[in-house]
């Protein structure tokens, strides 16, 4: 159970509580009260198991969240929707568009072999990755069906006023117009 602990803590790192988590954990090792009754670790285990499995799930969720947003974009994509089932399918595995399946999260262990395979960060690295993932899956979609399409990515920039708005619109329309004379763009 110790163990248990000691390897749990350390995925606590970039959550708040961590620096009282280690102090109790500390204080347990420097007082030697390892074996004390009563058990004085799980108290401490159960309260960093309940911290993981909610911080995990709230990734999760947003993962989910996230998914559904974009998902639901790309079924509404007008050139999605001209793609045969096993076109849609052929481009979802492509850009890896599957949803993660049900984590089991019940147990210490099942939180801890959770979050080993995949920790709290990088689940909202994987979650700021979908929106390019499905954007990617999108472009595929309209290169499919338009092999000569274009690509043209807006020139971003901060604007202050409208002075700069209108400046920014007029150069995205010389660049627009130039593009379309190549052929259909995508955007």
């Amino acid at each position: 159970m110790w163990h248990k602990l000691n390897d749990l803590l350390r995925h606590v790192k970039a959550l708040g509580p961590y620096a009282t988590l280690k102090a109790e954990v500390d204080a347990i090792a420097d007082q030697r009260s390892l074996l004390a009754d009563p058990d004085p670790v799980r108290p401490l285990l159960d309260k960093t198991v309940d911290l993981l499995r909610q911080a995990l799930n709230a990734k999760l969720d947003g993962f989910q969240q996230t998914y559904g947003q974009q998902q639901a974009q790309l079924h509404a994509d007008a050139d999605w929707k001209k793609l045969n089932d096993a076109q849609r399918a052929d481009l979802g595995a492509q850009h890896h568009l599957s949803a993660p399946g049900a984590l089991q999260l019940g147990t210490a262990e099942q939180l801890q072999d959770a979050l080993d395979e995949c920790d709290l960060e990088h689940w909202v690295s994987k979650t700021q990755a979908l929106p390019s993932r499905f954007e990617a899956a999108r472009h595929a979609a309209v290169q499919l069906l338009k092999p000569n399409v274009v690509h043209v990515t807006l020139p971003k920039r901060t604007l202050n006023d409208q002075v700069e708005l209108k400046a920014w619109i007029a150069e995205v329309e010389a660049l627009l117009n130039a593009k379309l004379k190549q052929g259909p763009v995508a955007l």
